[in-house]
């Protein structure tokens, strides 16, 4: 089955999802609370107060227990955490190293294509240092549904655990899948995704509906992929990088995390 494979698996029993003011991480928080009731999963809404704030933590406080009172109505567990750090993006990297935790789940806006930053000051320092599997979601402006989920297949820009969240997704809100095979562009491959594309019927497994769709001729990635987003407007592209990775991201990754309107998830393990 295609969960069988430990390179194709992503645990999400114990998701923590750091809380920010404003409608971001509130989105991440949402998204949680599907994979929770898919997966019986438990959430930590977590808030950092930086230590040079003059502020109480009254605001803050108020972001966690209503996540808490929405999962305590939900049925979902959903524990709320306050921790003062010096900063909050140190703030939630030691929080997460120090505890048990599967999935670290961040949303973020998206970024101008001129901006240095990816994810923002926060998100990139997290992308950068995070020490378990971390899921960053660059949010469009637009508030859409999953209907229609897009995983480009080349090594160069995803992984094996983002595919695996992707189609995690697409259980989850009965999506249609487009996995758009891109290997052909990969220079230096070593996997080749071979395990999956290799065996149809582990797809057919997942009963999903599920659309493979091969390179043309095109000159790279961008090219093929570019009039694909134009006319299809999928509602969430799947990327992934791996640890050994580091921050050491394609153009082709960043493109697809910056340039198109719709949300954008990019998994590292």
């Amino acid at each position: 089955m295609f969960e069988s494979s430990r390179s194709y698996f992503l645990k999400t029993d114990h998701i923590i999802v750091p809380m920010f003011r404003g409608t971001n991480s509130r989105k991440a928080l949402k998204i949680s609370y599907d994979m929770a009731r898919f997966s019986h999963s438990e959430i930590t809404a977590i808030t950092i107060r930086e230590k040079k704030e003059n502020v109480d933590a009254y605001g803050r406080l108020n972001l966690v227990t209503a996540a808490y009172n929405e999962g305590k109505k939900a049925g979902i567990k959903v524990v709320p955490k306050i921790q003062t750090f010096e900063d909050a993006k140190s703030g939630i990297i030691a929080e997460t190293s120090g505890h048990y935790y599967d999935l670290l789940f961040l949303s973020t806006r998206k970024r101008s294509l001129l901006s240095s930053s990816i994810f923002g000051n926060i998100g990139d320092y997290i992308l950068k240092n995070s020490t378990i599997p971390t899921a960053i979601l660059s949010s469009g402006e637009m508030e859409r549904s999953y209907n229609n989920i897009l995983i480009p297949l080349a090594e160069s820009i995803n992984t094996r655990a983002a595919v695996f969240l992707a189609m995690q997704m697409g259980r989850i809100y009965g999506s249609s899948i487009t996995i758009y095979d891109l290997r052909k562009y990969d220079r230096t491959p070593t996997h080749r995704f071979k395990m999956l594309m290799d065996n149809p019927g582990m797809l057919s497994e997942d009963k999903l509906d599920i659309t493979i769709i091969k390179a043309g001729d095109k000159r790279g990635i961008k090219e093929e992929l570019g009039g694909y987003i134009e006319s299809e407007r999928p509602d969430c592209i799947f990327v992934g990088t791996r640890k050994s990775q580091n921050y050491r991201m394609t153009s082709d990754i960043k493109l697809l995390i910056k340039d198109p309107d719709m949300d954008t998830i990019l998994v590292k393990k």
